[in-house]
């Protein structure tokens, strides 16, 4: 998790929006993102991070738990997850040992 903080008008949010591909596409940019020693182009960005905007819309009712559930259900996400578990206890179960660097892609 990453908090930026910094006055009005310094380009955070335009900054985080760039990051998660929010912004429109006539914007010039320039420079070069990598995300642990890889260039943008080597990773699917949007399965590593995501942008929550600052007036986000939530349920008053709810917990934030409940809130985050639901919106992981509507975009299918508890399914991968619950999935992954599945696997995980299926490796421990039978002994086997996946290997870090590839675990750590398949949980982004």
């Amino acid at each position: 998790m990453m908090l930026l903080l910094g006055p009005l008008g310094t380009g955070k949010t335009t900054l985080l929006k760039g990051l998660a591909r929010k912004l429109y596409s006539n914007i010039r940019v320039s420079g070069k993102i990598t995300y642990c020693g890889h260039d943008l182009n080597e990773f699917v960005a949007q399965r590593t991070s995501s942008y929550i905007n600052q007036h986000d819309l939530h349920y008053g009712k709810m917990t934030v738990r409940e809130n985050l559930d639901f919106s992981g259900r509507c975009l299918k996400v508890g399914t991968r997850y619950k999935m992954l578990a599945k696997l995980s206890r299926r490796e421990k179960g039978t002994g086997i040992k996946p290997d870090p660097e590839i675990i750590a892609f398949m949980k982004a």
